[in-house]
């Protein structure tokens, strides 16, 4: 009648006589437990953008109002998915880095790219800002004569009436006439990195890898125009709206010229506020299966009774 087996019922009489037949919440009714709507939200991001890296992932929501989760907690819930790209980290030794800048347009780093569109080839000349990581300027050349690749160096200077450190590798435009003197003209500080050692200067490298793999990627660039309209929309992309690992997660945007502090603060009051939220929830779902325990065990000693 009672549809129970022999041994739970006589389990509960006789904890029921030593008074012990109380509510027990196991450890899934911990209040911190991620809510099963969060989880959805996060895969469902993540399959949206199954590009990006799970710390990325983890502030792309947050900034988004998408879920308020940790990176770790991001991490946790694509391991378990099977959704984590796992990058293989660089084996390099010790580097012979340039100092490392403390605000913006303290030290920029330039160098050319070669693109390969429609039978010949055009460079790419980028100058990006060490502190914030954001392309102050660029353009895509079609040639690498000196006086047209220092010319990129010369608009950036004009464009912010900065004068930074400029670091750069020992290419031959580097060492030009036309280069000396721009750095005699603005009074600049001029950084050479070590030979044959690209990662010296491995912020606009790294920076040109991304460009060729998210920037272009599988883009098949038909003339000179069209490949500057896309580096153009994608490099808006990368300064206003992409999240860069390197700076806390943060858009370069935001160390360039906003304030990271500020932001980075917000980001802890939302994670704090979902953590209130979640607490409240999971509360609220432990009250209901106390009087659904409660409820039954009612009912199961009204069915004894009779």
């Amino acid at each position: 009648m009672l549809e129970l087996s022999k041994a739970r019922y006589y389990n509960w009489l006789h904890r029921s006589g030593e008074g012990k037949l109380e509510d027990k919440v196991g450890k899934s009714m911990h209040l911190d437990k991620i809510l099963p709507w969060e989880i959805e939200a996060c895969i469902s991001y993540v399959l949206e953008h199954p590009r990006e890296g799970y710390r990325r992932l983890a502030w792309m929501m947050v900034d988004k109002d998408i879920a308020y989760l940790s990176p770790s907690t991001v991490y946790r819930i694509l391991d378990q998915e099977d959704l984590l790209y796992r990058w293989k980290r660089s084996k390099s030794g010790t580097l012979n880095k340039p100092p490392k800048p403390k605000g913006p347009d303290e030290q920029w780093h330039t160098d050319i790219m070669y693109l390969w569109i429609r039978g010949r080839w055009y460079f790419l000349v980028s100058v990006l800002d060490g502190y914030s990581r954001y392309i102050v300027h660029w353009e895509l050349l079609t040639s690498m004569r000196a006086d047209e690749v220092v010319d990129v160096v010369h608009r950036a200077l004009e464009k912010t009436s900065a004068r930074p450190r400029i670091v750069h590798d020992n290419g031959s435009q580097f060492k030009s006439k036309e280069y000396r003197q721009l750095i005699k003209q603005f009074e600049l500080e001029d950084i050479k990195v070590k030979v044959a050692h690209p990662e010296s200067n491995g912020l606009i490298e790294r920076f040109h890898r991304t460009v060729r793999e998210e920037g272009i990627g599988e883009e098949e660039l038909g003339d000179l125009y069209q490949a500057r309209d896309i580096i153009a929309l994608w490099v808006k992309h990368y300064n206003e709206e992409r999240l860069h690992g390197a700076i806390n997660y943060l858009r370069p945007w935001d160390y360039y010229y906003g304030n990271p502090e500020l932001l980075l603060a917000t980001r802890q009051k939302k994670l704090e506020r979902a953590r209130v939220r979640r607490k409240e929830e999971n509360l609220g779902q432990r009250e209901l299966v106390r009087r659904e325990n409660f409820r039954q065990r009612e009912q199961f000693w009204e069915k004894v009774q009779l």
